[in-house]
C-alpha cells in the first residue's frame, strides 16, 4: 500500500514529495454538473489540491437523517477531482467555519441545552463520533494511502478553536485525532486554531490574509519538524463576503498572487481559500462580527459559478503553476535556510528579494511595490538579473534548478512560468529586453517579443531549442491569460473546453503551443453576448390563514420546540397563539427560548418584526390571534453558542425593568472562565476575569422570572450570589432567574457581579447589563401551535393564482415561465436568474434547487450601489428545453417583477 507521511520539508507521497499549491472549493455550494467543470479550471490555473469543507449541518439537517445526494455527494467529488488529477483536503469539522452557520455545527445541537459544542463534554463527543464515522464511511476509500492511491491527501479537523485552557484543548482535540483514527481515517491529520491549542498526532497549519511572512517563518520554529501549510483566507475582512444590503469589495488577482509569494518565501506552501464561487441554501451561510453573511457569498473567486476560469484566477495561474510545475524543487528547498532579510510585511516603499536554497536547485523570490518598480542583483558568478515589478507584484529566478528529472536550467535571465510534460520550459520577460538561457551547459540568447509591435508575427512567442527542451518565451504582459494541460499551454484563452475548443479573452487570437514547440491556432468557441428574458406573467402560491392558530394543519407544541425539532432548522415555521391583553397599553415583549428573528402578525396583520428576540407589542383590550414567522437567525461561524441556538420561541413574555436595581463597581477575586465552562471563546491560556465588574444589588421576592441581559461585544463570567454562574461570550447572554428553578437565586435579597474578562478590559471595551422583571405571561412556552413553512409547493395545500406583480407584504412563493433561445443553449451560453427587487428566501428552476439569496432583510433598505446578485443556471437544467419555470421564495412577498433571466 501507499504511504502518506511528511517532514520538514513537504508531504511524500510514498516517498515521493509533493508540493501543495491550492485552492478552496465548497461541493455543497456547486451543483453537481458543474463540479468537474470546475474542478479542471483550477486544475488548468496550475492547482495540484483542492481544500474543500464537510458541512455537518447540511449533510445531517435532522439527529440521525444522513444526507450524502447531489450536491451534498463528498464521494462523487472526490472521484472527479482524482480524475481530474488533483489531491484534496477535507475539512470535517465538527467546525470548519466561515461562510457556515455555526461554523457548520447541526442547528439543532441548540435544541440540547445539555450538549456544551466544541468541548470535551461527553454528550457533544458523542454526537462528533457518530458524525466522523459516518463521514468516514464515505470518503476512507478515497484516501492516498489505499492500494491504487485516492485523491484525499489529508483531513482537518476544527477550525480556529481558540480557547487557551491548554487542558480543554487536550481533552476535545486529543478526542479529535482519537475518533478520526478509529473510524479508518488513516492520512495526516491537519488543525488550524491559530497555534492556540496544538495536538499531538496533528499538523497544526495557519490561515490569515495580512503578516504572512512573519508568520509562516515563526511557524517553522513551533513546528520545525512538519511542512509549513498557509491557507490565504480573508474571511476576518468585512469586504470578504457578500452581505444582505450592502457592498463588498473584491481583491484583486495581484494581491492574491502577492500574498501567495510571501508564503513561498517564507517556506510555506500555499492555499488560497474560496477560490470557486458557490451558492448556498438558503440558512447555510452564518454571521460574523461584520454581520450577516449572504448565501452567494464569496467576492473574489478564481473559478466562477459555471465552473470557467475568471480574470482573477488568470493572474494568480501564472504563480500557481509555477509552484506546481516546479513543486519537487520547491520541496526540496532547505527549511532551516531563513536569511535575514527587510520585513515584507512592514515595507510598503521597497521591494525585497528572499533568496531560498535547496537540494535540486535555488529560488530567488523578489516582492515589489510600485515605488521601487526595478530591482537589479548581482548573484554569485557576477551575472546581472533584473527583477522588474513594473506590471506584476512578484518576479522570480531559479539557479541550478532541475527540470522534471530530465535535465538542468543553471540560469535565466527571465521569469520560469511552467514546465510542461517535463519538456517545455515556458518563460518571460520584458518586452524586446535580451534574456539569456543556459540548460545543460547550452548558453541560448533570445529576445522577448515587441508586445507594442503591430505585426502579428513580431508579438508572437519566441521558440528555440535546447537539447530535448522547447523553450517558449513571452512578453510578460501577455502572461495574463495562459491555461495548460498536460500536452500544451494555451495563451489569450479565457476557458478550455471539453471538445478542445478555446474562449478567447481577447482581441489577440488565442495559440496553442505544443510541447515540441508547434503552433498552431486552436477552435475558438464563440459565446453569443447575453440577452436578457423575460417572463410571461407571475403567479403566486396561495394558502389560506396560515398566521390562524386554529389552522387544521398546525399542532400543538408539548415543549420547548423550536425550527430544528420540526425539522425546519434552517428554514421558517409559522408559530401561532391566541393571547389575552387586559388593557392597551404599549408592552416590551420577549421570547424566553430565544428565537431572535421573525415576522410578527397580528389578527393577520404584521406588526414588525422581532428585534434580538425581542419587540414593543400595542393593541386594543382583549383576545387576539398572535403569530411569529420565524426565521431561522444565522449563527456565529465561529460555531460559539448564541441566545438564538435552535429558534425556539419559549414563553412569550412582557417585561420592564427591575425596580430598585442598585449598581456599583466592585473588586473581586479575580476568577478563572475555565473553572466555570471548559471552552470559553477568546480567553488566552492562564487568563482570568478583571478584578473590577459591575454588582447589581436588588430584592425580589415575587415568585416572577427575572431577566439579565448582557448585550454582544464582549465576555466574561456572572457571578451569582458569590458563586460563579456562567459565562458570557462576545455574542451576548440572555439568562433566566427564578427561585424555584435556578440554585443560588433567592427569593429575596440578590446580588450579581458581572466580571469582564482581563483583556475586554484593556481594550476599553463596556460590558452593557439590563435586568428585566416579567411582568405577565401571554403564551407558555408550550402553549404554541406550530406549523413548518414547507420548502417547495405543495398542490395539495393551496393553489397558484395569477396576481400582479406587486409586491404582498407576507411570506410566498411565486412562479413564471421563461422562453430559452435554442441557439444560446446550443452555443454553452452562460444563464444566469438576475435577482433585484427582492429581500430574502430561495429559487428554484425547473424544480432545481439552484440555492438561497439575501439582498436585505425585510423591512430594510438596501444600500445604494449594490449589485444584483445573479444565481449561475446550469447547463444540465436547460437540455433539451424551450422553457424555463422559474419559482421563487421570498420571505416578505416582494414585487419580482425585476427578476430576469440572462442567457
Amino acid at each position: 500500500m501507499p504511504t502518506v507521511t511528511t517532514d520538514a520539508r513537504s508531504f511524500l507521497l510514498d516517498g515521493r514529495r509533493t508540493t501543495i499549491v491550492g485552492a478552496g472549493m465548497e461541493y455543497a455550494g456547486v451543483d453537481p454538473s458543474v463540479r468537474p467543470v470546475a474542478l479542471k479550471s483550477l486544475r488548468s490555473l496550475g492547482f495540484n489540491t483542492v481544500l474543500a469543507s464537510c458541512p455537518w449541518l447540511l449533510h445531517e439537517r435532522t439527529p440521525g437523517s444522513l444526507d450524502f445526494e447531489g450536491r451534498l455527494d463528498v464521494g462523487g467529488f472526490l472521484e472527479d477531482a482524482w480524475s481530474t488529477n488533483l489531491q484534496v483536503i477535507l475539512r470535517i469539522g465538527p467546525v470548519v467555519g466561515s461562510p457556515f452557520d455555526g461554523g457548520g455545527l447541526p442547528a439543532w445541537i441548540g435544541d440540547r441545552p445539555d450538549v456544551e459544542s466544541r468541548s470535551g463534554e461527553a454528550g457533544f463527543l458523542e454526537l462528533v463520533s457518530s458524525w466522523f464515522g459516518r463521514i468516514a464511511a464515505e470518503v476512507r476509500e478515497f484516501q492516498a494511502d489505499r492500494d491504487g492511491g485516492g485523491p484525499l491527501l489529508a483531513i482537518q479537523l476544527e477550525h480556529d478553536w481558540r480557547c487557551g485552557s491548554h487542558e480543554a484543548g487536550e481533552s476535545y482535540l486529543r478526542e479529535l485525532v482519537r475518533f478520526a483514527r478509529e473510524s479508518g481515517l488513516s492520512v495526516p491529520i491537519l488543525t488550524a486554531n491559530g497555534f492556540w491549542a496544538p495536538v499531538e498526532g496533528a499538523v497544526e497549519t495557519w490561515f490569515g490574509w495580512d503578516d504572512l511572512f512573519t508568520n509562516v517563518r515563526q511557524m517553522s520554529v513551533i513546528q520545525p519538524s512538519v511542512p509549513r501549510l498557509c491557507v490565504i483566507d480573508r474571511s476576518s475582512k468585512p469586504e470578504a463576503f457578500h452581505r444582505p444590503g450592502r457592498g463588498s469589495g473584491a481583491v484583486e488577482g495581484r494581491d492574491i498572487v502577492d500574498r501567495m509569494a510571501r508564503v513561498l518565501a517564507a517556506g510555506g506552501q500555499p492555499v488560497v481559500a474560496h477560490a470557486v464561487d458557490a451558492v448556498f441554501p438558503a440558512g447555510t451561510c452564518g454571521r460574523d462580527e461584520h454581520g450577516e453573511i449572504s448565501p452567494a457569498p464569496f467576492t473574489s473567486p478564481l473559478v466562477d459559478a459555471t465552473g470557467a476560469t475568471t480574470s482573477r484566477g488568470r493572474q494568480v495561474a501564472r504563480f500557481a503553476r509555477f509552484v506546481r510545475d516546479f513543486g519537487s524543487l520547491v520541496a526540496e528547498l532547505d527549511p532551516d535556510d531563513r536569511p535575514i532579510v527587510r520585513d515584507p510585511d512592514h515595507a510598503a516603499d521597497h521591494s525585497i528579494v528572499v533568496p531560498r536554497r535547496g537540494g535540486t536547485g535555488d529560488l530567488v523570490l523578489g516582492l515589489g511595490t510600485p515605488a521601487d518598480p526595478e530591482v537589479t542583483l548581482v548573484d554569485e558568478d557576477g551575472r546581472r538579473m533584473t527583477f522588474d515589478f513594473s506590471d506584476l507584484p512578484s518576479d522570480w529566478r531559479l539557479f541550478d534548478a532541475d527540470l522534471d528529472g530530465h535535465g538542468r536550467l543553471e540560469f535565466a535571465s527571465a521569469t520560469p512560468l511552467a514546465l510542461v510534460g517535463g519538456r517545455l520550459l515556458l518563460l518571460a520577460a520584458p518586452s524586446r529586453s535580451t534574456v539569456e538561457i543556459s540548460i545543460d551547459g547550452r548558453l541560448l540568447e533570445l529576445t522577448a517579443p515587441d508586445a507594442s509591435s503591430k505585426s502579428a508575427a513580431t508579438r508572437r512567442p519566441t521558440i528555440a531549442s535546447a537539447g530535448r527542451f522547447t523553450i517558449v518565451l513571452l512578453d510578460q504582459r501577455r502572461t495574463g491569460d495562459i491555461l495548460g494541460d498536460d500536452e500544451a499551454i494555451f495563451l489569450d484563452v479565457a476557458s478550455l473546453e471539453a471538445d478542445g475548443s478555446v474562449v478567447a479573452s481577447g482581441e489577440e487570437p488565442p495559440l496553442r503551443i505544443g510541447l515540441d514547440g508547434g503552433v498552431s491556432k486552436p477552435t475558438v468557441r464563440d459565446r453569443l453576448a447575453a440577452r436578457t428574458r423575460r417572463n410571461r406573467g407571475w403567479s403566486a402560491w396561495s394558502e389560506p390563514d396560515p398566521w390562524d392558530p386554529e389552522h387544521p394543519r398546525s399542532i400543538p407544541m408539548d415543549g420547548p420546540l423550536g425550527l430544528s425539532a420540526i425539522g425546519a432548522g434552517l428554514d421558517h415555521a409559522w408559530f401561532t397563539a391566541s393571547i389575552d391583553v387586559p388593557d392597551s397599553r404599549s408592552r416590551s415583549i420577549r421570547l424566553l427560548g430565544g428565537l431572535q428573528d421573525g415576522g410578527i402578525w397580528l389578527d393577520g396583520e404584521g406588526a414588525g418584526r422581532l428585534d434580538s428576540g425581542g419587540f414593543s407589542l400595542k393593541t386594543t383590550k382583549g383576545s387576539h390571534d398572535f403569530a411569529v414567522f420565524a426565521v431561522h437567525q444565522p449563527r456565529l461561524v465561529d460555531g460559539v453558542r448564541a441566545p438564538g441556538d435552535g429558534d425556539r420561541p419559549g414563553a412569550l413574555v412582557a417585561v420592564k425593568p427591575l425596580a430598585g436595581v442598585k449598581r456599583r463597581q466592585v473588586d473581586l477575586e479575580p476568577i478563572d472562565p475555565f473553572s466555570v465552562a471548559s471552552f470559553v471563546p477568546g480567553a488566552a491560556d492562564g487568563e482570568l476575569t478583571s478584578h473590577q465588574g459591575v454588582e447589581l444589588s436588588f430584592t425580589h421576592r415575587r415568585r416572577s422570572r427575572v431577566l439579565l441581559e448582557i448585550a454582544p461585544g464582549s465576555g466574561g463570567v456572572v457571578v451569582l450570589n458569590d458563586e460563579p454562574h456562567a459565562v458570557f461570550g462576545p455574542t451576548g447572554t440572555r439568562l433566566v432567574l427564578c427561585s424555584r428553578s435556578i440554585d443560588g437565586f433567592k427569593a429575596g435579597a440578590n446580588r450579581i457581579t458581572v466580571l469582564p474578562l482581563e483583556h475586554v478590559v484593556d481594550e476599553g471595551r463596556t460590558t452593557e447589563v439590563a435586568v428585566l422583571e416579567v411582568v405577565e405571561e401571554l403564551v407558555p412556552e408550550n402553549g404554541w401551535r406550530v406549523r413548518r413553512f414547507e420548502t417547495s409547493p405543495d398542490p395539495r395545500i393551496g393553489i397558484w393564482n395569477g396576481v400582479p406583480t406587486r409586491a404582498a407584504r407576507a411570506p410566498r412563493w411565486v412562479r413564471t415561465t421563461i422562453p430559452i433561445p435554442r441557439d444560446a443553449v446550443a452555443s454553452g451560453a452562460a444563464a444566469s436568474v438576475r435577482l433585484e427587487g427582492l429581500t430574502r428566501g430561495r429559487v428554484r428552476v425547473n424544480g432545481v434547487e439552484l440555492g438561497g439569496y439575501a439582498l436585505r432583510v425585510p423591512g430594510e433598505r438596501t444600500a445604494r450601489n449594490v449589485t444584483a446578485p445573479e444565481l449561475a443556471i446550469p447547463d444540465s437544467i436547460l437540455a433539451d428545453r424551450d422553457e424555463i419555470e422559474l419559482e421563487i421564495f421570498d420571505e416578505a412577498g416582494a414585487d419580482p417583477s425585476k427578476v430576469v433571466v440572462r442567457i
